[in-house]
């Protein structure tokens, strides 16, 4: 099985691509990353994918059994319909999982409300998809 991490060059994203080296082995993860010069460092194959650009993930996602979704770091309001570019590309490659991290927190009432917004846009997404998802929500107070 052959999973795809995002985001490999950022913090959480290398954190998750070394975990899964150690537990199915380097030829089974591929880093994906807007810039994959900062991710050579993990020693796995590399691929340029930025969430804005549909077609970086077409490529990218392509021999991919299951997709490791780092949350995108842009503005609220641009994250949901970066996440589905990675979906629908998914699709398109046949993937067969999409695993996403995500937040929990009130939606209305705080300074992270947005993002706990673009998030749950992005799980509704995944559930409608027809892809096999789970998303990992962590508690933000």
């Amino acid at each position: 099985m052959k999973i795809a991490v995002t985001s490999a060059s950022g913090q959480l994203g290398s954190t998750i691509v070394k975990q899964l080296i150690k537990e199915i082995g380097k030829k089974n993860v591929i880093g994906i990353a807007r810039t994959p010069k900062k991710a050579k460092h993990l020693g796995i194959e590399i691929r340029k994918g930025d969430y804005n650009n549909r077609q970086d993930f077409d490529i990218a996602l392509q021999g991919i059994d299951a997709v490791l979704l780092v949350s995108g770091m842009d503005e609220p309001q641009k994250r949901i319909q970066q996440h589905k570019n990675v979906l629908e590309a998914a699709k398109q490659n046949g993937v067969q999982k999409i695993v996403y991290t995500s937040i929990v927190g009130d939606e209305n009432k705080t300074t992270i409300s947005p993002v706990v917004k673009s998030n749950s846009g992005t799980e509704k997404d995944i559930q409608s998809s027809g892809l096999e998802g789970n998303w990992q929500k962590w508690n933000i107070y």
